[in-house]
């Protein structure tokens, strides 16, 4: 059984609920403040002006997408915003 199915199942057999609740379920923080990083980051993004985005499409390895995919369960968070905020990084330590 891969990483991600343990995470999806630990949160299944906690709460007795589907796949796709255990994913959407907020995170108990450490301030007592019961919203999901998802939330945060809605609530961010809605109150800042609305980023244009592009379509690209790239090839990865299977070992990187694998891990990646892994941490954006674990953040709750979506692929590309871990990629973006990577990359923006990247080009600021090199311009």
């Amino acid at each position: 059984m891969s990483k991600i199915d343990e995470i999806k199942n630990k949160k299944r057999t906690q709460n007795k609920m589907s796949p796709s609740q255990a994913l959407n379920e907020p995170i108990q923080r450490e301030e007592g403040n019961n919203v999901s990083k998802k939330e945060d980051t809605k609530k961010t993004t809605k109150e800042e002006t609305k980023i244009e985005r592009k379509r690209v499409s790239f090839d990865l390895s299977t070992r990187l997408h694998k891990r990646l995919k892994m941490q954006a369960i674990n953040e709750e968070r979506n692929i590309y915003e871990i990629i973006e905020e990577s990359v923006e990084r990247y080009l600021e330590e090199n311009e």
